[in-house]
């Protein structure tokens, strides 16, 4: 087993009008490659400050709003090097990135995730190969069937799958749960469209119709009333 400890490394991610910012590296390992701001973590220094010392001195721009976006495991046996590669996401608060260390970097530009430029440095591969976004909203939650539809005419993409019976009905359950807590915050007509959508959609699982559901609650009404007299029940004896 090789005792050297691996070194560890941060890389930042910076967005800036829905766009990251990559550098060509040139003099080291990895040249040629795309790369984000990023260097080696210092004793006693936290990931944040790395993140904006090494953004700072690398393309001379200032950020902000850093979290953590990814971890990669980046071993190279063939070279006898391992780093631990700790990828920041932060925002773009002030300046015009610009090479600040020519003897590392060619040049600075903004790039779309979706239209990185090749090759990649190593990490950054490494979070693509991994299906990670920097600009994805984790959502996961029914939707009508349109909205699909309406984020992609949006400009946006929408990953989506399709439930099977057993997760559309938890699914539901848990829309009706959201809708009425919605509706209780709000008080809006909206949201108890939105309840009646999702009520119909649980009935017709169940193979009611609207029709069939709409003569329930009749029935139901002309057994026991409705509730337009605000009766309120305190107790029996």
């Amino acid at each position: 087993m090789n005792t050297q400890r691996p070194k560890v490394g941060v890389g930042v991610l910076v967005v800036k009008d829905g766009k990251v910012l990559l550098g060509k590296r040139k003099g080291a390992h990895g040249e040629g490659t795309w790369h984000f701001p990023g260097g080696h973590l210092e004793g006693g220094e936290s990931w944040e400050d790395c993140a904006r010392r090494e953004t700072m001195e690398e393309a001379g721009i200032q950020i902000k709003n850093l979290r953590l976006f990814a971890t990669i495991n980046d071993v190279h046996p063939n070279w006898g090097q391992h780093y631990v590669t700790l990828l920041m996401q932060a925002d773009h608060d002030q300046g015009e990135a610009r090479v600040c260390e020519p003897n590392k970097c060619e040049q600075w530009d903004w790039f779309r995730w979706e239209e990185m430029p090749e090759p990649l440095f190593e990490p950054i591969q490494a979070a693509l190969n991994q299906g990670l976004h920097p600009l994805s909203l984790t959502h996961d939650k029914l939707v009508r069937d349109k909205i699909p539809e309406i984020i992609e005419l949006s400009g946006d993409v929408a990953v989506i799958h399709t439930a099977d019976e057993k997760e559309y009905r938890l699914r539901l359950r848990a829309k009706l749960i959201e809708e009425v807590n919605e509706y209780l915050e709000s008080g809006s007509p909206e949201e108890l469209a939105d309840i009646l959508e999702v009520i119909h959609s649980l009935t017709a699982l169940d193979g009611v119709s609207r029709e069939q559901l709409q003569l329930i609650q009749t029935k139901k009404r002309d057994e026991r009333g409705g509730f337009t007299q605000r009766i309120v029940l305190d107790e029996t004896r």
